[in-house]
């Protein structure tokens, strides 16, 4: 008896939503409480789980991410299957009815989520129209991440939650370091450029508080990480001369690392407020206690001329 009622439950949601669909946008259940994890591995599959938590007393409706979705389960949290209704509209969502289970698991991956675009990963990311976040979690070699064009600074985090209804999401596995020398006086700086193209000579300006080189590639994502010591934020970036996005986005109080991700190529360049001063500063402290003190000695003195 249960199981015949089960499956009336399910023909009759069908049967409702197949016959409405046309009409528009048609929610059947409440909607999940539920946690989403993303895991992204190196070949750009991501691997998703829903973590829905139990409702005893109303049907709930859980959306999936869009995508061509293989391996398809839906568990309790002893590996046991669950029955469920699936939905066929797209993306698809199944409907869970009334339980008693503390979580539901729902497991699905969708393989190339994530397209290789010459060693940058990106993905037009929707998130499902029922969920609050989403938890992502990428291979290893990935520190930092672009979402909307604009960086974040993972570190040693293994991911990040997204919020919201979705994103622009960009990354490079172990993308490499370039670094660059600056010789000032006596001292030596070293300027970090983290990007996919071929870069050129810097140019440092102490006059004009700016670090120059040239991109070869347009669209490429750029991140200089500066020696706050050689030149001091806030910080502004053009690419010939034309203004481009500039974000500062981790910032460990020796080197700041500005993300820039230009439309064209051509000469990048980044402008300070204040760079490394063109003399050591003892030296103007130097001169002017000098003076102060020429200037009391000399108020003590009394020339007498005679003509």
């Amino acid at each position: 008896m249960p199981m015949l009622k089960l499956l009336i439950a399910c023909a009759i949601a069908v049967t409702i939503f197949s016959t409405t669909a046309a009409f528009g946008q048609i929610s059947m259940g409440g909607f999940p409480i539920e946690d989403i994890k993303v895991s992204l591995d190196d070949n750009g599959t991501a691997h998703v789980v829903h973590e829905v938590r139990g409702n005893a007393t109303s049907a709930i409706h859980v959306g999936m991410i869009s995508g061509n979705l293989t391996n398809f389960s839906v568990t309790d949290q002893f590996n046991n299957s669950v029955q469920y209704s699936t939905i066929n509209q797209n993306p698809i969502s199944i409907l869970l009815l009334p339980t008693q289970r503390n979580v539901t698991l729902i497991k699905y991956d969708i393989p190339n989520a994530v397209t290789d675009n010459n060693g940058v990963w990106t993905w037009a990311y929707y998130a499902p129209s029922d969920a609050v976040f989403t938890d992502f979690y990428f291979p290893k070699g990935v520190d930092m991440i672009w979402s909307q064009d604009r960086p974040v600074y993972l570190g040693d985090k293994p991911g990040l939650r997204q919020v919201g209804n979705g994103m622009n999401l960009a990354y490079i596995i172990n993308e490499p370091e370039t670094v660059q020398t600056v010789q000032w006086g006596n001292q030596t700086f070293n300027v970090g450029i983290r990007t996919l193209a071929n870069i050129g000579q810097p140019v440092f300006d102490q006059s004009s508080n700016s670090y120059t080189f040239n991109v070869d590639e347009p669209n490429s994502y750029v991140t200089v990480i500066m020696p706050k010591a050689l030149l001091w934020g806030p910080y502004q970036a053009t690419m010939n001369t034309n203004a481009t996005l500039t974000n500062l986005f981790n910032d460990n109080g020796t080197y700041a690392w500005i993300g820039m991700h230009p439309v064209e190529n051509g000469t990048l360049q980044v402008t300070g407020t204040t760079s490394i001063p063109e003399f050591p500063m003892f030296v103007p402290l130097a001169i002017a206690i000098s003076a102060v003190v020429a200037l009391r000695f000399s108020s003590r003195l009394n020339f007498r001329l005679d003509y």
